[in-house]
């Protein structure tokens, strides 16, 4: 049984992706000794394992490719790119669950939680079943504003929802 709270950070994609999420991981790792602290992302991102273990952060890899592209030949031919890509993903759930279940399966801990960025997405639905806190971590600007017709179409698709956010105080 734990007895520390444990912060995982998992973070998918390319490089510009991940290494925010990791710096946000390490610096938790540094601020937030009470925690152990471990990131999850591809094994193709295995230069950050000693700066992780610096700080701190326990680095676990995920055997999937940040990218996958229809381009590259794979070695098995009779596979179509759609099917390979089916396997990818199908495999990269599967290590996913047993990670989180492996860190989180014999009870959470009070202040567990997960961090994910955009493309670990899955982090989400593990954090529910393994009943822990999960927040999005998102380190930049998006650089685009919602459509001119968004709060038109919002409110024509939820209007109770609209109008319990309209009438919401500014502060909440």
């Amino acid at each position: 049984m734990r007895s520390k709270p444990t912060a995982v950070f998992m973070a998918f994609g390319t490089k510009g992706d991940v290494y925010p999420i990791a710096a946000i991981a390490a610096a938790f790792a540094c601020d937030q000794e009470q925690y152990q602290v471990v990131f999850i992302t591809h094994s193709a991102h295995e230069n950050l394992r000693v700066h992780l273990r610096a700080n701190k952060v326990m680095y676990i890899p995920v055997s999937s490719p940040p990218v996958v592209s229809p381009l590259e030949h794979y070695g098995k031919m009779e596979l179509s790119f759609s099917a390979h890509k089916r396997e990818i993903i199908q495999k990269h759930r599967y290590d996913c669950t047993s990670i989180i279940e492996d860190i989180f399966g014999d009870g959470s801990v009070e202040g567990d939680g997960i961090a994910i960025n955009f493309f670990a997405l899955e982090g989400w639905s593990l954090a529910e079943l393994f009943q822990v806190r999960c927040i999005v971590v998102a380190p930049y600007v998006v650089p685009y504003s919602a459509p001119s017709s968004f709060e038109r179409q919002f409110r024509k698709e939820h209007p109770d929802l609209y109008n319990h956010l309209q009438e919401a105080p500014s502060d909440k």
